[in-house]
């Protein structure tokens, strides 16, 4: 079991995208793990046969545990390997053993929908070419499921941990009014020139990761155990996505030394993965703030919770003419209001401050070129 670049060192198996005895391609996906933000793949990292599965669907495991043995058809496995995996945590017991060897056939939007709905695709009946599960099959089988209510899928029980763990931390706001003026205009300029698919949310981005980068010291997460503070080795920021009843956050890759055209992409993929519930590694690094943009839906401005893997979130409303000055006089202003929520274990307010100011300041500024080599 990889790391994955989570931070949690378990996580649950949530399918095998491949059934003992299918061939193997070095780099394709395995099996499909779930974390307490997103499920993701695990891709093979050998090429041969899958010889032998051994820890089961619904397994929580360790990175590092034995999960298969790929090979060449007929070579020996160790034996009673079963032992790697560790309990089922959440009272889900793991599916029966006669359920291990079957490779469920669903688009993605099934697989997502299946999850929505709390439905166990190896349990449902496919009725497409091949066995293939259709979404009129899931929504069948939920309507005939027995349960008490309404069923709480995976995500959002997961969700609700991480937000009844945040809500024991120690955390202050700040806040500040951005004069958008000089980005507004820089932003119109690209979008109608080389980067038409820019908006408020790269330049947010961009500004957090150059203020990352000058001020270091809030690019740092608490660890319960070992160093308690622990500093990231980039700047990385995190950006939170909401999709159908879910919330996760996918982390952009130094977003202030992308090209513009470049940070645009990596975006639009992250936020993709996101939506289908499925993040890749790439987009799955440890980062200590996020951005919230809430703008897009006419809100004014928020105060976020902080995930309790992170330092910060930066919550933006919209961009809005107000009252401002104007050189001697007052006139109507592009402003945008920042809120900063912090982890006082981690940062005091004058650090805080400090760093907020400073992504304002760059905002103002309403330079988009790269940062840095």
């Amino acid at each position: 079991m990889p790391p994955l670049g989570t931070t949690s060192d378990e996580l649950r198996i949530v399918e095998w995208l491949k059934a003992e005895g299918d061939e193997v391609a070095l780099g394709e996906p395995l099996l499909a793990v779930e974390t307490d933000k997103a499920t993701l793949e695990v891709e093979a990292a050998t090429v041969g046969t899958l010889l032998k599965v051994v820890c089961d669907a619904g397994a929580v495991v360790e990175v590092g545990a034995v999960l298969a043995y790929v090979g060449e058809p007929g070579e020996d496995v160790p034996v009673a390997v079963e032992a790697e995996a560790l309990p089922a945590s959440g009272g889900e017991p793991p599916p029966a053993p006669a359920a291990r060897a079957r490779h469920v056939l669903a688009s993605p939007a099934v697989r997502r929908l299946a999850v929505e709905r709390g439905v166990d695709l190896a349990r449902v009946q496919g009725s497409g070419p091949g066995g293939r599960v259709e979404k009129r099959d899931v929504l069948g089988f939920a309507e005939q499921a027995p349960g008490d209510g309404d069923p709480v899928p995976p995500h959002r029980r997961a969700l609700a941990r991480r937000l009844t763990r945040s809500a024991t931390i120690p955390q202050f706001s700040v806040g500040v009014t951005v004069d958008m003026t000089r980005s507004a205009a820089s932003l119109e300029r690209e979008r109608s020139g080389s980067t038409p698919g820019l908006g408020y949310t790269h330049l947010l981005l961009r500004a957090i990761g150059a203020a990352l980068r000058s001020r270091p010291e809030l690019n740092a997460v608490w660890v319960e155990e070992g160093p308690r503070r622990r500093a990231l080795e980039r700047p990385d920021v995190g950006l939170a996505v909401a999709g159908d009843d879910a919330l996760l956050v996918v982390a952009i890759p130094e977003p202030d030394r992308l090209p513009l055209g470049e940070l645009v992409e990596q975006v639009d993929r992250a936020v993709a993965e996101a939506r289908e519930g499925r993040v890749s590694e790439r987009f799955d690094a440890p980062v200590a703030v996020t951005l919230s943009n809430l703008g897009s839906v006419g809100v004014d401005r928020f105060t976020a919770l902080i995930d309790p893997e992170q330092t910060a979130i930066v919550a933006a409303g919209a961009v809005l003419e107000r009252p401002g000055r104007i050189g001697d006089g007052v006139g109507l202003v592009s402003q945008l209001e920042l809120t900063l929520t912090a982890d006082h274990r981690v940062v005091d307010g004058l650090v805080a401050g400090r760093f907020l100011t400073e992504v304002r300041s760059l905002l103002e500024a309403g330079e988009l070129e790269p940062q840095g080599p």
